[in-house]
């Protein structure tokens, strides 16, 4: 099976960022595939115009690789092996799903305050309490980065 090459540059971006906790640099992704940097660069901006990832606005260097975020959050999963952040609660469960394996949320209730935890055991999210959703999916992405 072939694969296109924003599709290759997606996937390296998504190992790169779930084995070290980081993505990939825009300097370091093109000796990572042994790829042109014009290359690289030209597939990150169509996949952040796809809105596939997000790219920081002055920088471009990758911020976001839904689920992945590359800043600390108040979302982050934690497993045996590394801690990862979310943008979200949504993110964090798509980290915890992503990964496939045993897993913790750490988070807060944004109403109060109070810590919490949402626990990934066996492949199933453990009953602990209402997960709310203030703003619809639908327009996440009006402003991805502060919904």
């Amino acid at each position: 099976m072939s694969i296109d090459f924003d599709t290759a540059v997606r996937l390296a971006l998504y190992e790169e960022f779930v084995r070290t906790s980081s993505p990939p640099t825009a300097e370091r992704l093109p000796t990572q595939m042994q790829r042109p940097a014009d290359e690289v660069r030209g597939a990150l901006e169509r996949l952040a115009q796809g809105k596939a990832i997000v790219l920081q606005p002055e920088s471009r260097e990758v911020l976001m690789a839904n689920p992945l975020c590359a800043v600390p959050t108040p979302f982050r999963v934690r497993t045996l092996e590394r801690s990862l952040f979310g943008s979200c609660v949504w993110d964090g469960l798509g980290i915890m799903a992503m990964l496939g394996s045993d897993s913790v949320l750490d988070t807060s209730c944004a109403c109060c305050g109070e810590a919490m935890t949402i626990q990934h055991r066996g492949g199933a999210i453990l009953p602990a309490g209402v997960i709310h959703f203030a703003i619809p999916a639908k327009r996440w992405w009006e402003n991805i980065v502060f919904t």
